[in-house]
């Protein structure tokens, strides 16, 4: 139960969470399975001068509950959260809390968390970092910054070299590589033969692609497949998230302003 006359700095709004707009210090939730490490990352955050609050959750349902309640600066959820993961949990916490932060964390590979870096979350971080470093890198990331841990610069930089010089297109399409090619250079003006000459195909094979992406967007001139590629684009990037019923109020919430009871 959110505990009542503990030294917490604002007071928690019926309905949004908020603290008192005059304290402008952070809200963090943990999310770990682990009562241990919860217990180590609230003490060391519970230390910082600039969290006024530390929740912690030890699932992703009751993650989400605090995440909506609350609506936390950031978040820090152990990659391995029961009972789904960190990744889809990134875009649903997202969708209840915008303007969250989050951050994954894991004692594995941390390449683990590119996906949950392409649902949304802002960086990373090692189960192994030293506590007194935990509460600055979660201010950095309610900062603005993204905390992007040097193992993963390489992989990050992979990602990049696989988007095409001519944009970025969902990675999973009803539309093929070649056809997203083909919209994309439509969309520059180029005509069937310009096309067949950029891609190195013939004309009638360029004709050929067009006709397939009319039909599978439903259209029939090359402007409305252009129109209706844009769509498509949004629609299939667009996070695929399963909100909970929210409750009528949090649960098991401990917090405190300065030091953290363990749970």
């Amino acid at each position: 139960m959110i505990g009542q006359g503990n030294g917490v700095r604002g007071q928690a709004l019926p309905g949004t969470g908020l603290l008192d707009v005059e304290d402008r210090r952070l809200r963090v939730l943990v999310a770990d399975h682990d009562g241990l490490a919860r217990s180590m990352m609230r003490t060391a955050l519970g230390d910082a001068e600039r969290i006024a609050i530390v929740l912690s959750a030890s699932d992703g349902r009751e993650t989400l509950q605090l995440a909506r309640y609350y609506r936390p600066t950031v978040v820090v959820i152990d990659l391995d959260l029961p009972p789904t993961g960190a990744t889809d949990l990134v875009s649903q916490v997202l969708a209840v809390s915008p303007r969250t932060r989050v951050l994954t964390i894991s004692a594995s590979d941390p390449r683990a968390a590119l996906a949950a870096l392409r649902a949304g979350s802002v960086g990373h971080i090692a189960k192994d970092t030293d506590p007194e470093r935990l509460a600055r890198i979660v201010e950095r990331a309610a900062d603005g910054e993204a905390i992007v841990p040097q193992q993963l610069i390489g992989p990050l930089l992979d990602l990049v070299r696989e988007v095409p010089d001519s944009g970025w297109r969902p990675l999973h399409s009803r539309l093929t590589t070649r056809e997203w090619e083909i919209i994309e250079l439509l969309e520059q003006g180029a005509s069937t033969h310009q096309i067949a000459d950029q891609l190195v195909l013939s004309p009638t094979t360029v004709y050929s692609h067009i006709k397939s992406v009319l039909r599978k967007l439903d259209v029939h001139t090359r402007g409305d497949a252009i129109a209706a590629a844009k769509e498509l684009r949004r629609q299939e990037t667009r996070p695929k998230v399963r909100i909970d019923k929210p409750p009528t109020s949090p649960t098991s919430v401990t917090h405190r302003s300065g030091r953290f009871a363990t749970p």
